[in-house]
């Protein structure tokens, strides 16, 4: 009578919020999930708020709707298939209730779930062994695989089964009222017992303690990772019943694309748990940007096309398609496009700022180690860029394009310097350095067309330099408009013209390179601005950009004039 008075006792089960992207994502994940198990009809009462997630409810029906809330984690997230493995259907398992024979697809874990748990599956119910006959087919011995005893009244239809379907015995066992499956193990424990000690991750005591793993956060190592470097360091860490819990449903989260073995992860994070929950709303909304790739490679839409490869261009490639499936509107009839400010506001602003957790992994033998995490919260600044750029008529995909080095040999390389320009743009920095360099390097032996690079770094420069007295949007202009000048001037010369626009970018000194402009505009006659020689100190102060925009725009003007 008392275990069934204990087991109608009301509990309270709170899963506190970390101030941790990925536990935070874990609990987020958790919320979303079960929200759509109908908590209230198994009589339990679920609220979010930003201090936490609270579950109320009996014993049995607080662990039976962790139960299927797991169970529908591994559905969605865990046991994925591509559409080849959808379509090849190779599994097959025996249904003892329905008495025949079903098929089913392979699964993997991919992206954030595949980081978590990357075993394969195992069987979800039971498994009998094949036993093992010997043929005599035209005088030539072949063994065959055929059902045990206890199930060989199944043997001919098995037979038929495997004939019309055209599958083959691959395994040694026969699965039994179940295929083979993802199953991360979790250990669920909702009644408080004898404290056992305090949980690593959250600091709490707990009744249920399991040793750490990477199931829990893959950046620590396992237990025998720990021990491995530290052989006097007695038991590795525990964690409670919880936080293992939570780890697992971290992937409801996450963003991810993989290439070449790596995987690039991006999560949505905020400070507040009520806005994480409202942006992932958002994002899931129809013609949001989540997708799902027939070979389970990213589950986001890229706008960009591919060859998208390293890091930060991965991540900028996320960003641009963020904002064209998410922020973009059309507001007038022409079909001319703009940010929604309203929406940046909602998502980005409003109540609590959103920013990005990303993190970078790379293949060790069968699991993946991680390189780089770091947080991203300049999500205002880009989305404006990419606006006031297609205002301006600039293709982002063109001047991505146009950062591809086609003539690196290794594949990784042809977008390393892409990847650079990226990064410092993701990091509000300076590109116009290295766009100089990539324009040049590509037209060092055949003429490359850079329109697109050379309107976005100046369109760029300018937006960045905006309240800043470094280099201001007059010293661009008159840089740009010598640039153009000395370009139209020598590109009637072709290849003599295109080597004094390389002994003019040779030049270290801004005695040196006034110099050269002098003997440019002797030798072609060209008309130099007199605004040049007007800025004499804030040129020499700022004098390498300067020569940059300079170069660039000589170069795209006589690219676009010469003939050869």
């Amino acid at each position: 009578m008392s275990n069934q008075i204990n087991k109608d006792r009301s509990l309270e089960i709170i899963f506190p919020k970390l101030s941790h992207f990925w536990m935070d994502s874990g609990l987020l994940g958790l919320y979303e999930i079960a929200k759509k198990e109908n908590p209230s009809e198994m009589g339990v009462e679920m609220h979010l708020t930003d201090e936490g997630l609270t579950f109320k409810g009996t014993e049995d029906n607080l662990t039976e709707l962790f139960n299927k809330s797991y169970k529908s984690l591994l559905d969605q997230y865990y046991n994925k298939s591509t559409e080849k493995q959808r379509q090849s259907n190779e599994g097959f398992y025996y249904d003892s209730k329905e008495d025949k024979f079903v098929r089913f697809p392979k699964v993997k874990s991919m992206g954030v779930a595949g980081l978590i748990f990357s075993k394969p599956p195992r069987m979800t119910a039971k498994q009998v062994k094949y036993d093992v006959i010997e043929l005599n087919e035209a005088g030539k011995k072949t063994n065959k695989k055929v059902l045990p005893p206890e199930y060989s009244h199944l043997q001919d239809r098995f037979d038929s089964f495997l004939s019309e379907t055209g599958l083959k015995i691959s395994a040694n066992n026969l699965l039994i009222d179940g295929p083979n499956a993802i199953q991360p193990q979790v250990e669920i424990k909702v009644k408080k017992g004898k404290e056992r000690g305090k949980c690593f991750i959250c600091g709490e005591a707990s009744h249920l303690l399991t040793d750490i793993g990477g199931t829990v956060y893959p950046m620590i190592t396992g237990s025998s990772g720990v021990l491995s470097f530290n052989s006097n360091g007695g038991s590795p860490e525990k964690v409670c019943w919880k936080c293992g819990f939570l780890g697992k449903f971290v992937p409801v989260n996450g963003f991810y694309v993989y290439n070449n073995e790596s995987y690039n992860i991006y999560f949505p994070y905020s400070s507040s748990l009520i806005k994480m929950s409202e942006v992932y709303d958002s994002f899931q909304a129809e013609n949001g940007i989540i997708v799902e790739d027939p070979n389970l490679l990213n589950n986001f839409k890229n706008s960009l096309g591919v060859l998208f490869q390293h890091p930060f261009e991965q991540f900028f490639t996320f960003l641009y398609s963020l904002y064209l499936t998410f922020l973009r509107k059309n507001v007038t009839d022409e079909g001319v496009n703009e940010l929604d400010l309203g929406k940046l506001y909602d998502v980005f602003i409003s109540k609590a700022p959103l920013e990005f957790y990303t993190i970078n992994t790379t293949s060790l033998g069968d699991t993946q180690m991680g390189k780089m995490i770091w947080p991203f919260n300049n999500s205002v600044f880009i989305f404006r860029l990419f606006e006031n750029v297609e205002k301006n008529k600039i293709s982002i995909k063109e001047v991505m394009t146009s950062l591809i080095d086609r003539d690196q040999k290794k594949y990784e390389n042809k977008t390393m310097m892409r990847n650079k320009v990226c990064e410092r743009i993701l990091k509000k920095s300076s590109v116009v350095e290295l766009i100089e360099q990539h324009a040049f390097h590509i037209n060092k032996s055949k003429k490359q067309y850079i329109k697109p690079i050379h309107d976005f770094v100046i369109e760029y420069e300018k937006i960045l330099k905006e309240g800043n007295d470094k280099l201001d949007q007059a010293i661009i202009d008159t840089a740009v408009s010598l640039g153009k000048t000395i370009g139209f001037s020598v590109a009637s010369a072709g290849r003599k013209g295109k080597g004094d626009l390389f002994r003019l970018r040779k030049t270290r000194k801004p005695e040196d390179f006034l110099n050269e402009v002098n003997r440019i505009q002797i030798k072609y006659g060209t008309l130099i601005t007199s605004e040049l020689y007007g800025k004499g100190q804030e040129f020499e102060n700022n004098f390498q950009e300067f020569k940059q925009f300079c170069m660039i725009a000589a170069l795209n003007t006589f690219n676009s004039k010469s003939q050869n």
